[in-house]
């Protein structure tokens, strides 16, 4: 027999019964044909209550997937929230620092939170022997001359 991972439980038609098909054969051969008869551990009762149970399994594996669907939507909310709340501050916080220069100390660390700036590279100099140029496709990789 197959076994299929727990994903929707059968309270509709239209959702997937986690007990695969081939153990819901089984179960039925039992409540059918075998309906009468009991082996030890195991009768018709047993396989519908075992059946039962792993559905019911799927259906809190499900609630508990849709629980934490929503606890992640609304942590990243708060998390957006937060984000647009530490903006405004340090707006606030560089203003407050541009405004009171004797506390330079406020603005240094404001500045800091920016992370540091990046100064334009002008020219790099090549270390080493210049690229071969090669015939027929040179013209695809002719490099630009720095200004």
């Amino acid at each position: 027999m197959t076994s299929n991972p727990l994903t929707l439980v059968s309270s509709s038609p239209s959702e997937i019964d986690p007990v695969p098909a081939d153990v819901r054969a089984v179960i039925d051969l039992f409540a059918t044909h075998l309906a009468k008869v009991a082996f030890p551990d195991v009768d018709a009762a047993l396989l519908r209550k075992q059946a039962d149970e792993v559905r019911a399994e799927a259906k809190a594996i499900a609630q508990a997937r849709d629980a934490l669907t929503a606890a992640e939507a609304k942590a990243a909310a708060r998390l957006a929230t937060l984000s647009e709340t530490t903006t405004r501050a340090i707006a606030y916080a560089r203003i407050y620092g541009q405004a009171h220069p004797d506390r330079k100390a406020i603005l240094d660390a404001v500045t800091a939170l920016d992370g540091p700036t990046e100064t334009p590279v002008t020219s790099i100099k090549r270390r080493g022997r210049p690229p071969k140029q090669r015939e027929g496709n040179a013209e695809l990789f002719v490099q630009a001359e720095p200004q």
